[in-house]
């Protein structure tokens, strides 16, 4: 088994995204971290003529059979539920839009032996760049998904709203077992959980492991750079220069909900 892999949820419509992706793990994956590459089951042919054979592609039916036809939703599934291969006890959880800018190993994502680090940090950074590009922070998404976690959880804490990404999510395979036990109790699935609420994966991921440690916690901070929305880019670009980026963040990501292109975003 081992103890961290780079797991990526993908489909065909955002192949020459995935593309971008693989060639910067390529070229920048200093410790030849495995790679795996799910895709939904109908493209899994058109992947598997195409993707390099150094890749371990997967249909998505491999790890769980998910009813759900909402796509967001559908996608957190499939990649809450990587622990189910019994592959990994640990995985860097990437999206087709992720592009790598610098050298990365093994040490940045493992804190000692098969303990992760855990992405939590205070938001305020994040917000205060909604706030300048006109998005009320007090109904923004997070949030939403923070409050129907924690009523889910029964948890108290609402004096500190905390963040558990961006995109990449890096994540414990002993974590998602363990959410899984707890929804069970109440004859739940996730697949049940994320079609009932406000969903976040990362929101469940992190706030259960908040209340119940089910590992060490070491905090770190988002690996990549993200933008989140397209005013956003527009009001940073002129900051966005690759040999100032690389020396904070592992990479980037243009989220495709703006920018079907980002391989043309250059520095």
């Amino acid at each position: 088994m081992q103890n961290i892999i780079l797991f990526i949820k993908s489909y065909k419509p955002d192949y020459e995204r995935v593309l971008v992706l693989l060639n910067s793990i390529k070229k920048f994956n200093r410790d030849n971290i495995p790679v795996y590459l799910s895709v939904n089951d109908a493209d899994y042919d058109f992947f598997n003529a195409k993707i390099d054979a150094t890749i371990f592609l997967l249909k998505d039916s491999d790890i769980i059979s998910c009813n759900i036809k909402d796509p967001w939703r559908y996608q957190q599934v499939i990649k809450s539920s990587v622990h189910k291969l019994n592959i990994c006890k640990n995985y860097l959880c990437l999206d087709s839009d992720s592009e790598f800018i610098t050298d990365f190993h093994i040490k940045d994502f493992i804190y000692k032996e098969d303990v992760p680090y855990t992405i939590i940090h205070d938001p305020k950074c994040f917000l205060e760049t909604m706030e300048r590009i006109n998005i009320d922070t007090e109904k923004i998404f997070f949030k939403e998904a923070i409050n129907c976690t924690r009523d889910f959880l029964n948890i108290n804490d609402t004096e500190r709203v905390w963040d558990f990404g961006p995109s990449p999510l890096l994540w414990s395979t002993k974590v998602w077992k363990a959410i899984e036990d707890y929804l069970a109790k109440d004859n739940l699935t996730l697949e049940n959980y994320i079609m009932d609420v406000y969903p976040s994966e990362s929101i469940i991921y992190g706030e259960f492991l908040r209340t119940n440690k089910t590992i060490e916690i070491i905090p770190v901070g988002p690996y990549f750079k993200v933008y989140h929305y397209k005013k956003q880019y527009k009001m940073e670009k002129k900051y966005h220069k690759i040999d100032t980026l690389k020396k904070i963040y592992l990479g980037v990501i243009f989220q495709s909900n703006w920018k079907k292109k980002s391989k043309y975003i250059f520095w």
